[in-house]
Formats: C-alpha cells, sequence, structure tokens
C-alpha cells in the first residue's frame, strides 16, 4: 500500500504505550473493522469512536459531551468524513494537543496525494488498511513497546 510519512516528531520516543485509541471515522463498517482488528489482537487498547470532526475535537479537547473522556494518546483520522474532512479536526486541536500523534487514514490514495496537509500535524498518512493487522502496525510504529 502506499505511504507517504509526513515530516513530524518521532512520538515513539516519548510515547510508551497506546492505552486510549480515539477513531474518527463516519463509517460504522469502518469502525466494526478496527475494534475487531484491536479485540482480536494482544493489545490491551480501548477504542473510542465519534463519527463527527466536531465530535473528534470536543474528545480531544474535553469538552462537551466528553468533559469525563480520557485524553487519547494516539487518533485515527479518516480525511474523508461526510460533511467535512479530517483538516477541520487538525486545525482545530493545532497547537495545544500537538503532542498526541495523529494518523490520517483514507480510502483514497489519490486523495492524500492531492490535498495539501497540513504536515506538522499529521503523524503519518496511510491508505486504510484491508487487513487487520495493518492497524496493529500502525499502532505499533508509533508506540514500539506495544
Amino acid at each position: 500500500m502506499g505511504d507517504q510519512t509526513v515530516k513530524t516528531p518521532n512520538y515513539s520516543d516519548s510515547l510508551g504505550r497506546v492505552n486510549d485509541l480515539l477513531l474518527v471515522e463516519d463509517n460504522p463498517a469502518d469502525i466494526r473493522f478496527v475494534e475487531e482488528a484491536i479485540n482480536n489482537s494482544s493489545l490491551d487498547v480501548t477504542v473510542h469512536s465519534v463519527s463527527t470532526s466536531a465530535a473528534g475535537v470536543d474528545f480531544i479537547h474535553q469538552r462537551g459531551e466528553y468533559t469525563d473522556a480520557l485524553e487519547p494518546d494516539l487518533v485515527f483520522l479518516d480525511w474523508n468524513l461526510q460533511r467535512t474532512t479530517g483538516r477541520e479536526v487538525l486545525t482545530a486541536i493545532e497547537d495545544d494537543c500537538s503532542h498526541i500523534p495523529i494518523v490520517i487514514l483514507t480510502g483514497s490514495k489519490a486523495k492524500l496525494e492531492t490535498d495539501h496537509l497540513p504536515s506538522t500535524k499529521a503523524e503519518l498518512m496511510k491508505e486504510k488498511p484491508t487487513d487487520p493487522d495493518g492497524y496493529i502496525e500502525i499502532i505499533c510504529s508509533i508506540a514500539p513497546s506495544q
């Protein structure tokens, strides 16, 4: 699969483990796929999912209905949300959450190549894995002690 590494901090130097993963995804089948991949792995990761960019921003900032949510250790962000794009999430969390690794996922490699992404916000841009192990590999590449 085509991957592009984005010039960002090396989170693996400071991120020990991923305990809480936030999935910003509007496709219920993709949410189930990620949850099943993690549940069937040896990882002890809790998956939290939201389906809109606004909910993703609220979850990350722990506001609104997410005031009691734990800050995620990692975010999987669908770039092509129905009414918006992942760009809104990246813009909204700009500086205050730069310590949280973000992986942009999309079903279209061409879309990744044509969009001008804010390169300082995302750890990786990847096509959505079609194999459950692909999600596990992403987590382990960011938090090698998993």
